[in-house]
């Protein structure tokens, strides 16, 4: 029996309905808050730091920390301030776009023993590619 890794298609009218009731008002709202958190959790990776580390620099408790970067959380300038104060970034970090590092240039390197020169799979022409 062969399994099927596929994620399966839903659709659900009321989820259709709820989704087609949002304005792009709420659209932005909810997409900013994400990406709020989500850069704040990668600069925290970045940093070695875990929600309860982040807590200690700044007197608050893990699950505040954890309730702000769940993507919900409706962060004010006045927050944003002092998680950037802890993790010692300037505030437009949370607003910079991150960059996808892209790996092109792959070197390989063979090591071939005990070859006989006259085999037909073998030529001595090296390529640097």
């Amino acid at each position: 029996m062969t399994k099927n890794n596929e994620a399966r298609k839903y659709s659900s009218k009321i989820i259709a309905d709820l989704l087609a009731g949002i304005t792009p008002l709420e659209d932005l709202q909810i997409g900013t808050k994400i990406l709020l958190a989500d850069r704040i959790g990668k600069i925290m990776d970045d940093r070695g730091l875990n929600n309860k580390d982040l807590a200690a620099k700044m007197s608050k408790s893990p699950s505040e920390i954890s309730r702000w970067l769940s993507g919900g959380h409706n962060f004010t300038i006045d927050t944003l301030s002092e998680i950037a104060i802890a993790l010692e970034v300037p505030i437009e970090q949370f607003f910079i776009p991150t960059q996808v590092k892209v790996v092109r240039d792959i070197r390989l390197s063979l090591t071939i023993k005990d070859v006989k020169s006259n085999a037909p799979y073998f030529s001595p022409v090296v390529s640097n590619y």
